[in-house]
């Protein structure tokens, strides 16, 4: 018996130490300046990884509560957020961090034709609203997929000046405190909806193809 717990002890330690070290393979990273703190996401692994970071932080401007969806190449380092701490306050935050083995990408990039122009009337018949760009890898990905699951929607590219929505998209955004630079795309709308971000394409395609629940009639005889 003793013989058997000395085995089985070095096999459990080590099982443990690997579990440990493929965690830490992708982490977060603190650069504490003068002034703000940058957040990075570090993957040490041979592989592509998609994560997701949401961070709730106490004492820090309202914009380091943003979501943050970006891709993370391989053995390399990406800037995530950077957390700007109010005056005389304390600050501190605690995040979420999920990281997704496989990547939502395509191989083969659909071919792009030019943005189409985007009229009243075209609007009126779309309940489902995909906001892209040119140069959106994940953008194709999720037009791929709805398109496999034939669902109706109108892509809206966020850079055309072609089209009506692009203004409204962007004074809805620069109001709710997003630039050019630091948006995640795509967007999703659907009904007055907003989707963002989108982690998962699968759980987005289920939860906009739902049906809505019918309200049960009450008899009063």
């Amino acid at each position: 018996m003793k013989t058997l717990s000395c085995f089985i002890f070095p096999l459990l330690l080590l099982y443990t130490a690997t579990a440990y070290c493929q965690e830490k393979l992708v982490y977060l990273v603190e650069d504490v300046q003068k002034k703000h703190t940058v957040i990075y996401v570090q993957n040490d692994t041979n592989l592509d990884k998609s994560v997701f970071l949401k961070i709730d932080p106490i004492g820090y401007r309202r914009r380091a509560q943003r979501p943050v969806l970006k891709n993370i190449p391989a053995n390399s380092k990406v800037q995530m957020s950077i957390l700007i701490p109010l005056t005389d306050k304390e600050s501190s935050y605690t995040y979420n961090l999920i990281v997704n083995d496989q990547l939502e990408n395509i191989n083969t990039r659909r071919q792009k034709e030019k943005p189409k122009e985007i009229k009243s009337q075209t609007i009126a018949n779309y309940k489902l609203f995909i906001y892209t760009d040119q140069d959106c890898n994940r953008c194709d990905t999720l037009i791929q997929k709805l398109k496999e699951n034939k669902i109706r929607f109108l892509e809206v590219d966020i850079d055309s000046k072609n089209n009506l929505l692009s203004p409204l998209f962007w004074r809805k955004m620069l109001k709710e405190g997003y630039t050019r630079e630091n948006i995640e795309l795509p967007f999703a709308k659907k009904n007055k909806k907003l989707y963002y971000p989108i982690p998962n394409f699968d759980i987005l395609i289920e939860e906009i193809t739902k049906k809505p629940e019918r309200k049960k009639r009450i008899s009063l005889f």
